[in-house]
């Protein structure tokens, strides 16, 4: 606040250099929200009107609204009754030929079955989008949410473990989606 600098600056690239070095990704993004994150998200991985991405229906709806902002389709896959998260056995059958996208949500911290999802993912060439907003620190065999899958989205609300009242972040190693979401957070422009 005292360096006036309230949209990205020297403080903003910090954070986004600390988080990518938490997660263990190399790209890190700031953008305002949770919900920014997902749309940035699915931007970058090239989806677009008339694609289907498969998600589950327990999660909030900031999870499924920015499929709707870029015109997809959402496509819901049942939960497994232990974890709550997607259940990798329900996904496959969903798969059609404009599916493009699988949003894994780990609900209240838990990592999803990223083994068989990513087993899945990579057989029918699928991007793979963590909905990471309530998993923070959370780990799965060793790698921290966020870098276990294409792209991996977080969210600093006030209700979140980790918060600055707003704002949202997404983590890939993928320059060419960190290129796009940069240039997709500021509407077109590139420095």
């Amino acid at each position: 606040l005292i360096s006036g600098m309230l949209a990205q600056g020297p403080k903003v690239a910090e954070l986004e250099a600390n988080w990518a070095e938490y997660c263990g990704t190399k790209y890190a993004l700031a953008v305002n929200s949770g919900t920014a994150a997902i749309h940035c998200a699915l931007f970058a991985a090239g989806v677009k009107e008339g694609d289907e991405v498969i998600t589950t229906p327990f999660s909030f709806i900031a999870t499924i609204n920015p499929i709707l902002m870029v015109g997809a389709k959402p496509v819901l896959a049942d939960i497994e009754e232990d974890s709550f998260n997607i259940d990798p056995s329900k996904i496959e059958g969903l798969i059609t030929k404009n599916t493009k996208a699988i949003i894994v949500v780990h609900l209240y911290g838990q990592p999803a079955n990223m083994d068989e999802i990513s087993k899945i993912a990579k057989k029918h060439n699928i991007k793979i989008i963590e909905d990471a907003c309530q998993a923070i620190g959370a780990e799965y065999k060793g790698k921290k949410a966020g870098n276990l899958g294409d792209l991996g989205c977080f969210s600093l609300y006030a209700t979140k473990n980790i918060m600055c009242g707003e704002g949202g972040i997404v983590t890939t190693n993928d320059e060419e989606y960190a290129n796009a979401i940069r240039r997709f957070r500021q509407h077109g422009m590139d420095s």
